[in-house]
């Protein structure tokens, strides 16, 4: 992991079996679960529509300040409800972004690299969409359009996704993939 020093928390492991040696008293399990919560800095989602090959992508938990810097700015381009909201949950998305990943099933996530950037590290929206074969053809080559373009220009699965990071920066000791993602970890 190139961008944090620190493991992310996967899907998976939010929701793994209660272990034995977990204290018993009420105290201790909420001091326990607290903790859990407070140290929660990273996660890897599932990006919607990629499920099968197993790309998941990694966040971190973005600051009060931050998202308020984010809210201003969209205030300062756009008055239209629907529009200011999108652009709030794309830029929401684009800032807490750290890394792409492939996660098969009980291994460690790899990164994704770009092999025609001499292995380099995907990191962005942008670079995730040239990985992908995004040619902007005189449209914006912005990381708005780069991750539209990867959820193939799809707002309710942008929005699907966005739900599902902004439950987990709500609360970091949620149960991701049991609310939302069901069966799919």
């Amino acid at each position: 992991m190139s961008e944090m020093d620190e493991q992310p928390v996967l899907a998976a492991d939010i929701t793994a079996a209660d272990d034995e040696d977990e204290p018993k008293t009420l105290a201790d399990q909420l001091r326990l679960r607290r903790q859990e919560i407070a140290e929660s800095r990273t996660v890897l989602l599932p990006m919607t529509g990629y499920e099968e090959y197993g790309v998941v992508v990694q966040h971190r938990l973005m600051d009060r300040k931050e998202v308020e810097k984010i809210g201003r700015k969209i205030l300062a381009e756009t008055r239209d409800r629907g529009e200011r909201n999108m652009r709030i949950l794309l830029d929401t998305i684009i800032n807490s972004t750290t890394g792409f990943y492939l996660q098969e099933l009980g291994k460690d996530p790899e990164e994704i690299k770009d092999d025609r950037k001499g292995d380099a590290p995907v990191l962005t929206w942008p670079m995730f969409a040239y990985y992908l074969g995004w040619e902007p053809n005189g449209g914006p080559d912005d990381s708005r359009s780069a991750l539209e373009f990867c959820f193939g220009f799809n707002e309710f699965s942008i929005g699907q996704y966005g739900i599902i990071l902004n439950r987990w920066m709500g609360n970091t000791g949620v149960k991701i993939d049991e609310e939302f993602l069901g069966e799919v970890l």
